[in-house]
């Protein structure tokens, strides 16, 4: 987390604190009732709940989420790669679909293609304040779709997020510690979360013919 997000939420929480004491207090002077209730309640658990709130649901919420702005990401995408063995010159072009699982703290990635299956270990999203743009890099294991592949071969991907008219796209640079580099780009075909290459080609083909173009 950033020096400035946690200056933001030190200032947030201070706020919070002030709010939260001030209604405790008018409800246990106005609800004598409920006073036994109240009275156990305190500020520090209010902000416990506030927070747990905020980065699980309230950071995506229209009202909410520019208090601590963090793009949303989740959902399903779906594209397509190029790759050049840089060794034997051996190309490789493909679909490809991204599984994107976020909250506000956490990130997690999920690629699938027709022979392989990527898993994140290593995230970032980050944020160019310059030319306000924002870009996703992470690390991955992949494995083949083969059931005796014991081997695991690691990568690092450097995705741009891109917008066109109303279409959020993911483009960017893979490269392995095989020799491997490539190029991907997929667009965002559902906010729904699916666990197979399958899901993901089905939901692209569902977007794709209500759009006139399909995916790059």
């Amino acid at each position: 987390m950033k020096e400035n997000e946690q200056m933001r939420i030190v200032a947030i929480s201070y706020v919070v604190s002030i709010l939260g004491s001030f209604v405790l207090n008018y409800l246990i002077v106005n609800s004598p009732f409920l006073n036994g209730v109240i009275s156990s309640i305190k500020v520090s658990t209010l902000l416990t709940l506030w927070w747990a709130f905020y980065f699980k649901l309230g950071w995506k919420i229209i009202i909410l989420k520019k208090i601590l702005y963090r793009i949303n990401l989740n959902g399903t995408w779906f594209g397509s790669y190029d790759s050049m063995n840089m060794e034997t010159k051996q190309l490789a072009r493909g679909k490809i679909g991204l599984r994107i699982c976020q909250d506000f703290l956490n990130i997690s990635i999920k690629s699938y293609t027709d022979n392989y299956q990527n898993y994140s270990y290593s995230e970032e999203i980050k944020y160019e304040k310059k030319s306000k743009s924002h870009g996703l890099v992470y690390v991955y294991s992949q494995k083949e779709n083969n059931s005796l592949d014991l081997n695991q071969r690691n990568g690092t991907a450097e995705l741009q997020v891109k917008r066109c008219k109303e279409i959020l796209l993911l483009e960017g640079e893979f490269w392995t510690v095989h020799g491997t580099k490539g190029k991907l780009i997929v667009r965002k075909v559902s906010d729904q979360i699916v666990d197979t290459f399958l899901e993901a080609n089905e939901l692209a083909g569902e977007q794709i013919n209500g759009f006139d173009g399909g995916i790059a």
